[in-house]
């Protein structure tokens, strides 16, 4: 049975919140360590797409919970050929991003 959280409420105010959280900053810091994005100002022509974190257990052979994997994810579906495919405007969360 799947029992992985769908939103980020579900994950922190889970019994296993703890580890959610620290699974989101590690993919936070990653994203930050790999240059993932730059900041920069949207020209007035575009927009943002969305983003969507997803969690997933890894678990071992026997089923217990190895590791806590949290993805933020860009919704790249509502991209339009030929207007933003070339650069990705992602809208992230500031400050706090759970």
């Amino acid at each position: 049975m799947d029992d992985d959280p769908r939103t980020v409420k579900e994950a922190v105010d889970s019994e296993d919140g703890k580890f959610w959280k620290e699974a989101m900053a590690n993919e936070m810091a990653s994203l930050h360590t790999n240059e993932a994005w730059e900041l920069v100002d949207l020209l007035a022509e575009r927009k943002t797409i969305g983003n969507k974190w997803v969690f997933k257990k890894k678990t071992n052979v026997k089923g217990k919970v190895e590791k806590y994997k949290a993805r933020l994810v860009a919704k790249g579906y509502s991209q339009v050929p030929g207007t933003d495919f070339g650069d990705i405007f992602f809208s992230c969360c500031q400050g706090n991003f759970y």
